[in-house]
């Protein structure tokens, strides 16, 4: 059951790859790890160094990300601080929580607080209902909707950094699944940083799911990293850009990602808190590239989620870049990134954001 769980989910759609093989000599990985991890696929690879110190350096940096989510993040694992937070007796709030989980969330809460209401960290009522956490995706009753939403804000989650604790409403239900994947490479990518500092490895980049950080040079000239972003009218293993890149962390969310038709109608999984709905916009993915890897994956379901227009501002405030790929095939890049972008689809056209 578990090599077939870890193949589905090592052959599943990711968002982004790396693109580094050219035939140079230095080009292959020295060690690299494939599994799965916040129920994506995880793959990490690393350059230069000694085979057996580098492949430990890479397991390393798998399992900060399988540490995360089973011990911090998931929803869903009991051996998680998140699953025992929902779980708590509101007769207990505020409960203190690991300085780990109290950053993500005030991180991701302040993110959010640009939505205008359409993103939360207390949006577990709402992704309940429609199977988002679970993939058994239903298209809720309008009257689930609307009893779900008063306890999707983040007006009602208190979060007191003095104290480190944590307070929201009965019924309601915190879900870090925006954010985790990024959340992830972070870990990862300080273990890689390490490796890189004393001079274990060369270079490194891992992914998770749909998010990427790089470390390091993955040559000895210390060429850019090649980074590849999937084409949302491919399959898996196409790819319409590449974005050539130092150390970076970059996230793409998609309508794609996660699609389900009931009755003709085609859903996707980002929801719009404020309707209760799959986001309405004629936008197909956004890829953002962050100060980190949990900016990044926040920042590109908030993208999604506000559009171009309203986006800029937050990217501009958080000193990040931003590539937002439209049903019609065009490509609004901001002037940061714009230089990086290199198109191979023949399909679509670039503009610089505006």
């Amino acid at each position: 059951m578990r090599k077939s769980i870890v193949s589905r989910c090592l052959a599943a759609a990711l968002a982004l790859g790396a693109l580094c093989a050219c035939g140079r000599a230095d080009s292959a990985p020295t060690a690299s790890v494939q599994n799965v991890a916040m129920g994506s696929a995880v793959s990490v690879q690393v350059y230069g160094g000694r085979e057996a110190a580098a492949s430990a350096a890479a397991k390393d940096a798998y399992d900060a990300v399988q540490a995360l989510d089973v011990q911090v993040l998931s929803r869903t694992a009991s051996s998680s601080e998140m699953y025992r937070l929902n779980a708590a007796d509101p007769a207990d709030f505020p409960v203190q929580v690991s300085a780990e989980l109290f950053d993500v969330l005030q991180r991701t809460k302040e993110i959010y607080s640009a939505s205008g209401g359409r993103a939360a960290v207390g949006c577990g009522a709402l992704t309940q209902l429609w199977g988002v956490d679970t993939d058994e995706f239903r298209v809720p009753a309008a009257d689930e909707i609307a009893q779900a939403l008063p306890l999707c804000s983040d007006d009602t989650v208190t979060l007191d950094a003095q104290a480190r604790t944590v307070s929201f409403l009965p019924g309601q239900t915190l879900n870090l699944g925006s954010v985790g994947k990024g959340a992830g490479c972070d870990k990862a990518a300080a273990v890689l940083k390490e490796a890189v500092a004393d001079g274990t490895l060369r270079g490194g980049v891992v992914s998770v799911g749909g998010s990427v950080a790089t470390v390091g040079a993955w040559t000895k000239a210390g060429e850019p990293w090649r980074i590849g972003v999937r084409d949302p009218f491919g399959d898996a293993n196409t790819y319409f850009a590449t974005l050539s890149v130092g150390e970076a962390y970059i996230s793409t969310s998609g309508s794609y990602e996660k699609q389900f038709t009931i009755d003709g109608k085609t859903y996707h999984h980002i929801l719009d808190l404020t309707t209760g709905y799959p986001a309405d916009t004629d936008l197909v993915s956004v890829t953002v590239s962050a100060q980190t890897g949990l900016e990044s994956d926040a920042l590109s379901t908030l993208c999604f989620l506000l559009g171009e227009q309203a986006a800029l501002p937050v990217l501009e405030s958080c000193g990040a870049e931003a590539l937002f790929v439209y049903a019609d095939k065009t490509v609004a890049v901001t002037a940061g990134l714009y230089p990086a972008v290199e198109l191979t689809g023949a399909a679509y056209t670039l503009r610089e954001a505006a």
